[in-house]
């Protein structure tokens, strides 16, 4: 009996061991459990967790200049430019425009001939605007000489003419941006605004249409008519003995020309280049036309839609 008993309370001292251990384990299980959720538990340090969050983008529509537009390198990347141009839908394929010039509630499209085709009095142009509206326009005049036409439409909502610079001229190895409206192809499902960066390769003066200036930078069907910009004015880095303009380094475009044609040969083929008409040239044989509109002169760049509402957005 007393090596039964013995043995009895060898027996339950090994239960009591194995249950107060199983007891501390699991004490450490449910708190190392709990110390992962509350870490997890923080989701500053996740990327995104599926389930949570949609991963749906939201579409930009632009209606105004906003810090966004203003970020320094303006040099490397100007969303400025984006504001003037509009798609240009008239009897024709459809094609580009920029906006150059505002009186009261009227706004000046210039494009090109060949994107407004041959109209009959019963067709009508339409303007497809930054913010996605469409506008009917006035056909003012179609240029005998050069391949620009100039449009008028109306509206209350504010847009952006460009900025002409009577000093910056397009010259050979010059930065240049293009832009337009491109058109769907095969791979790309929708009219999209296009943005294409290069450099002048040459200038021929009185070559035929009046494009005078041949570029690198590609282009799609659908930007004819666009503009194209110079990615700064001349002297604009020696402004304030190198020290910017009145508002820093903020950076309005100038427009120097509109875009409208490739570089082509007579027996096929084309080289690559791309070509366009001098703003300079095109401003000279319209200046009657905006005499009659009543728009006298074009805002110097201070003055301009673009610098004043840009300027105090931007971190000088």
């Amino acid at each position: 009996m007393n090596d039964f008993k013995r043995y009895i309370v060898i027996y339950l001292s090994f239960v009591l061991i194995f249950f107060s251990e199983l007891s501390v384990f699991s004490r450490k299980v449910i708190s190392s459990s709990n110390q992962f959720k509350v870490s997890n538990s923080d989701k500053s340090n996740l990327a995104f967790e599926f389930g949570k969050d949609s991963l749906d983008l939201t579409e930009e529509v632009r209606y105004e200049i906003t810090s966004k537009d203003v970020q320094i390198p303006m040099l490397i990347e100007n969303r400025l430019m984006d504001f003037s141009v509009v798609q240009v839908l008239g009897v024709s394929s459809p094609g580009s425009g920029v906006i150059i010039a505002k009186k009261d509630s009227s706004y000046y499209v210039l494009t090109n001939n060949h994107v407004i085709g041959q109209m009959q009095e019963y067709e009508e142009i339409g303007i497809r605007t930054i913010d996605n509206n469409y506008h009917i326009a006035d056909l003012i005049k179609k240029d005998k000489k050069i391949d620009v036409a100039l449009l008028k439409f109306q509206s209350n909502k504010k847009y952006y003419p460009a900025f002409f610079d009577p000093n910056t001229n397009a010259t050979v190895g010059q930065k240049i941006v293009l832009m337009g409206y491109a058109l769907p192809s095969d791979q790309v499902s929708a009219t999209n605004l296009r943005k294409s960066k290069g450099s002048i390769l040459s200038f021929i003066r009185n070559n035929i249409d009046g494009y005078e200036i041949i570029y690198s930078n590609p282009s799609n069907l659908g930007m004819s008519g666009g503009p194209v910009y110079a990615t700064m004015p001349t002297g604009f880095l020696e402004r304030n003995d190198g020290n910017g303009g009145s508002c820093g380094w903020l950076v309005i475009p100038p427009l120097i020309g509109i875009h409208g044609r490739a570089e082509a040969y007579a027996f096929g083929g084309k080289s690559g280049a791309n070509m366009g008409i001098p703003i300079h040239r095109i401003l000279k044989n319209f200046q009657n036309d905006f005499l009659n509109e009543g728009i006298k002169k074009l805002p110097k760049e201070e003055e301009t839609k673009l610098y004043n509402e840009g300027c105090p957005l931007f971190n000088r």
